[in-house]
C-alpha cells in the first residue's frame, strides 16, 4: 500500500512521573471529535426547522441539514433525507464513532482475564459480543460476550496454541466494530422513526454511543424520561439491532439484553462491573452464573459429515492463521524485550489486538504496525493493568525483524494519521509525538472505510463449530455436493 513517508515530528517533553504512571486502558470519556453545533437560518418554504455544519476531515467543507425531529411514534419519513448531508459528513461522522467504538473494545479486552479471553471470550466478543444493550458499551460488550460464550459454546475444544489464541484477529475487531454500528443505527431509527440514517449517526457521535443519550439527544427530552419511553420497545429495537449487525442468534441476544434491567435490579451488575474493573476468572464465573442461571440440556446431536474439500479448505486457512500469528507474535515479543531494554520496565502479554503489514512505495521492505496489550510486571510477581503499546518493526530480507519503536499509546488521547494502515483497512492506535512509517494526513474519500465483510475471516476458521457457525456458508461457497450427516 502506498504510504506518504516518514513526517519529522517535534517530540513532546514528558515528565520522569508521567513516563513512571501506569497508564491503564481508559475509561472512554467525551469524544474530542467535532460534532457538528445548530445554528438558525432562514427556513425554506413549507420547510420549517433547522441547520447545521460539520466541517469534513477533508479541508473545511460544510454540510447543510435539517435537524432531526424525531418523536417516539411512527411519523413518515423523508426516503431522500440523508441528501440533506455531505457524504464526506457522513463518511467523517462515521469515522468518528468507530474509532470511538474501537476504543470500547480495546477497554473491554483488556478488563479480561488472560486464560479466559484465550479459551472462550474472544470468541464471546469477536462473534456476539455487540457494543449496543442497556448498558454502557465496554459493559455491553464484556456481558454480551460472556453470555454468548456460555449459551452458545464451541461444540469440539480448540486445538490452537495458547499462544497463537492471543492474537485477536484484526479483521474481527474492525468487523465487530462496524457491525455493532449498523446495530445501534437501526435500534435508535426503531425508537426515533422520523430520523434519517446520518441523522442517527449525528445523535450517536454526540452522545458518544449511549443508545439511551442519543434517544435522548434526538427527542429533547432527559436520559431517564427516554429510558422509559425506552422499555417496552426495547425487546424489537435489540431484535431490529441484532438482525443489523448479523447476530449469529438475533432472537435469543433480544430476549437476554431486554432482561438486563432485570437481571442487574436482583443481582446489582452495574455494581458489581464497577467493583471488579478488572475481572479474574471467578468473576468471569459469577457473571456466567448471572447471566445464564439455567441453561437447558441439549441433547447430543450427531456432528456433521464434511465434504473432503471442505475440511482441506478450513485445515489450510486456519493453518494460515497460525503462520501468521507465530510471526506477529515474534515481533511482539521481540517488541517487548525492546522496550524493557528502552524503559527498565518488564512487559506480560495479555493479548494482541491488531496488526497491520504493509508496504511503503519507494522501499523495498515491508513493516508491521501492532497494537497490543499488556501489563507491566512489578516487584513480587504483581501485574498492572494491561495498557496498550504500538510497535513498528521492518522486515527484512530472510524474515528477518528490525524493531523500529515500541511505546505506551492512549487510545483516548492518541489522534495520530497513518495512511499506510488505513488504505489497508487495519485500525491500529499509532502514536502522536513519535514518527512511523506511513504517518500523513488524508481525505476520508482516499480510503475504502465501508462496513462490508462478505467474505469469511480468519477469525471465523479459528473459532470455527463444524455444527453451527460457518458449514452453511461455505458449503455455498465450495462446491455443490452438500452437507449430510453420518449413516446411523
Amino acid at each position: 500500500m502506498a504510504g506518504g513517508g516518514r513526517r519529522n515530528r517535534q517530540r513532546r517533553p514528558r515528565a520522569k512521573a508521567e513516563e513512571d504512571a501506569p497508564v491503564p486502558v481508559p475509561v472512554p470519556v467525551p469524544v474530542p471529535v467535532p460534532v457538528p453545533v445548530p445554528v438558525q437560518v432562514e427556513p425554506a418554504e413549507n420547510s420549517p426547522g433547522k441547520t447545521s455544519s460539520l466541517s469534513s476531515s477533508g479541508g473545511g467543507c460544510t454540510a447543510q441539514r435539517k435537524t432531526p425531529q424525531s418523536r417516539l411514534h411512527p411519523q413518515p419519513e423523508d426516503e431522500d433525507d440523508d441528501e440533506v448531508w455531505l457524504k464526506s459528513d457522513i463518511l467523517a461522522m462515521r469515522r468518528n464513532l468507530l474509532n470511538l467504538i474501537h476504543r470500547y473494545y480495546l477497554e473491554a479486552i483488556s478488563r479480561l482475564p488472560r486464560a479466559e479471553l484465550r479459551a472462550t471470550l474472544a470468541r464471546g466478543i469477536l462473534v456476539g459480543g455487540h457494543c449496543f444493550g442497556p448498558l454502557r458499551a465496554p459493559n455491553n460488550i464484556i456481558v454480551n460476550a460472556v453470555w454468548y460464550a456460555a449459551a452458545f459454546p464451541l461444540h469440539a475444544a480448540a486445538d490452537d496454541d495458547d499462544d497463537v489464541r492471543a492474537v485477536l484477529a484484526t479483521d474481527g475487531i474492525n468487523r465487530i466494530c462496524h457491525r455493532s454500528l449498523q446495530g445501534l443505527v437501526a435500534s435508535l431509527r426503531h425508537y426515533c422513526p422520523s430520523i434519517s440514517a446520518a441523522d442517527a449517526l449525528y445523535h450517536l457521535m454526540d452522545a458518544n454511543a449511549d443508545l439511551a443519550s442519543a434517544v435522548a439527544l434526538a427527542n429533547g427530552t432527559s436520559k431517564s424520561s427516554a429510558l422509559r419511553v425506552m422499555a417496552p420497545r426495547n425487546l424489537v429495537a435489540f431484535q431490529l439491532a441484532a438482525e443489523a449487525a448479523r447476530h449469529p442468534n438475533p432472537t435469543a441476544f433480544a430476549h437476554f439484553a431486554s432482561a438486563l434491567p432485570t437481571v442487574n435490579a436482583k443481582n446489582s451488575l452495574l455494581q458489581y462491573l464497577l467493583i471488579n474493573y478488572v475481572l479474574s476468572p471467578g468473576n468471569i464465573e459469577h457473571l456466567t452464573t448471572v447471566l445464564v442461571p439455567e441453561l437447558p440440556d441439549e441433547p447430543p446431536q450427531p456432528p456433521l459429515k464434511l465434504r473432503p474439500q471442505l475440511l482441506d479448505w478450513i485445515s489450510s486457512q486456519r493453518q494460515r492463521f497460525r503462520d501468521t500469528g507465530k510471526q506477529v507474535l515474534d515481533v511482539v515479543n521481540m517488541a517487548s524485550q525492546h522496550y524493557t531494554l528502552q524503559t527498565g520496565e518488564e512487559l506480560v502479554l495479555h493479548s494482541v489486538c491488531g496488526a497491520s503489514l504493509v508496504s511503503e512505495e519507494g522501499l523495498n521492505n515491508c513493516f508491521y504496525h501492532i497494537n497490543f496489550l499488556a501489563s507491566r510486571k512489578y516487584p513480587g510477581s504483581a501485574l498492572g493493568i494491561p495498557v496498550v503499546l504500538f510497535t513498528e518493526a521492518t522486515v527484512l530480507a530472510h524474515d528477518e525483524i528490525c524493531i523500529n519503536l515500541c511505546v505506551v499509546v492512549d487510545p483516548a488521547k492518541e489522534i495520530a494519521s497513518c495512511f499506510a494502515c488505513e488504505a489497508n483497512k487495519k485500525r491500529i492506535v499509532h502514536p502522536t509525538y513519535d514518527d512511523y512509517h506511513g504517518c500523513r494526513d488524508f481525505e476520508e474519500d482516499e480510503v475504502d472505510s465501508s462496513s462490508n465483510f462478505p467474505e469469511l475471516l480468519d477469525v471465523d476458521y479459528i473459532f470455527f463449530d463444524r455444527d453451527r457457525d460457518v458449514v452453511d456458508d461455505l458449503d455455498g461457497r465450495i462446491g455443490n455436493d452438500g452437507i449430510c450427516s453420518p449413516d446411523v
